[in-house]
């Protein structure tokens, strides 16, 4: 699944396969980076729609989300009641993305004047 972020809307909708869902304790959509293994516990707000193959949920995602380069891929989990209903891959998509964390490179006559080895391996 994939879930767009915009910055003006947090609030998000997305479908798994559970039928019949009614909303009978604390829903929580866990989002864990495969980067950073951090995880992010999301409350789920309602569910928007349930039948007899897919529930619809809607979640909201924090201020700022997307000013943290926040775009990847990430393990999802449905709990409730610390059980895990569901369990899968989300790629999770912020707009407008944030900064990559860079550094800029600032040149010195220290660094201007490093020379390089290459090594070569042999071909067979």
């Amino acid at each position: 699944m994939t879930i767009l972020v915009p910055e003006t809307q947090l609030t998000q909708q997305f479908t798994v396969n559970i039928p019949n869902m009614f909303a009978g304790g604390n829903l929580t959509f866990a989002l864990t980076s495969q980067y950073s293994h951090q995880s992010t516990p999301l409350l789920v707000n309602k569910i928007v729609k349930s039948n007899a193959r897919y529930t619809t949920l809607e979640v909201t995602f924090p201020i700022g989300f997307g000013d943290e380069h926040k775009n990847g891929i990430y393990n999802w989990r449905l709990v409730q009641n610390a059980v895990t209903l569901e369990a899968g891959l989300v790629k999770i998509v912020t707009d407008p993305g944030g900064g990559l964390g860079m550094k800029e490179f600032i040149s010195t006559p220290e660094t201007e004047e490093r020379v390089s080895e290459v090594f070569y391996r042999p071909s067979y």
